[in-house]
């Protein structure tokens, strides 16, 4: 369906999504924003007539900026596709029936090629066509409503930058400890590996689990000493009682830290 097509933006998603378009046989033209060793200057845009797609690989922010540029010269027939998880369908002023998201819920790495058969690739489009071709872009990819979109990107999130930031907390915590984090890798990786194998509270073990309600006490004094991050005990308070509720037991008393005590 897609033959020629234009990607504006030379980041990590567009740079790898160019390369994939030609091992498919898509004729690339590559734009920028900025100045390119690889791309034309975006002021220099050029739709010819044969254009099948345009696929923005910019910044949220500026979607619907390029997209206004653009889109005075579009032939008709172009679809308008952006990548943003978050950002609407409807920012794009383009004919609603041409235009998709196709917003792979991945990071890229600029120097490591994404395996794009196991990619998933959620897909938010009206145009048939184009919905059975994103599964020869990615074959894992999968029809997506605008509300599914936003709760997937919000998901997201939670279980990528969230993740990586309660890592990076108790990696704090330990080498204030003088402890080495990386102690705790493999137990790290195997949790993750087993929680996304099926029902990821099923799959938790410790104190919570067992409603061992000794450990956990010990453990919320241990969090509210003096040289224990306040962020740490909180997020330790809360993910406990999610575990407790899982499991049918009754909540853990909030911390002094939550309630304001002395």
């Amino acid at each position: 369906m897609i033959r020629n097509a234009h990607v504006i933006g030379m980041g990590r998603l567009g740079i790898h999504l160019s390369e994939r378009l030609e091992s498919l046989g898509v004729k690339v033209s590559r734009y920028n924003r900025t100045a390119h060793p690889k791309a034309k200057a975006l002021e220099n845009w050029e739709a010819m007539n044969d254009l099948d797609a345009v696929f923005l690989a910019v910044s949220d922010s500026a979607i619907q900026d390029v997209a206004g540029r653009i889109c005075p010269s579009l032939p008709s027939k172009a679809c308008l596709i952006h990548h943003a998880g978050s950002v609407s369908r409807n920012i794009l002023p383009w004919n609603p029936s041409q235009t998709a998201v196709l917003w792979p819920p991945m990071t890229f790495q600029s120097n490591e090629t994404p395996d794009w058969q196991t990619l998933p690739m959620a897909v938010e489009t009206v145009h048939g066509p184009l919905q059975e071709w994103t599964r020869l872009l990615a074959p894992c990819s999968f029809s997506v409503n605008p509300e599914q979109r936003q709760h997937l990107h919000l998901g997201a999130v939670l279980l990528g930058n969230l993740t990586a930031a309660w890592v990076g907390t108790v990696q704090a915590h330990l080498k204030s400890m003088s402890l080495d984090p990386s102690i705790l890798s493999p137990l790290v990786q195997a949790s993750v590996e087993k929680a996304t194998q099926g029902a990821a509270l099923d799959t938790v073990t410790g104190p919570a689990a067992r409603n061992d309600r000794a450990t956990l006490t010990a453990q919320s004094n241990l969090l509210q000493s003096p040289e224990v991050q306040p962020e740490l005990a909180l997020l330790h308070h809360h993910l406990t009682n999610c575990i407790l509720s899982h499991h049918g037991h009754l909540p853990f008393p909030p911390f002094q830290a939550e309630t304001g005590q002395d």
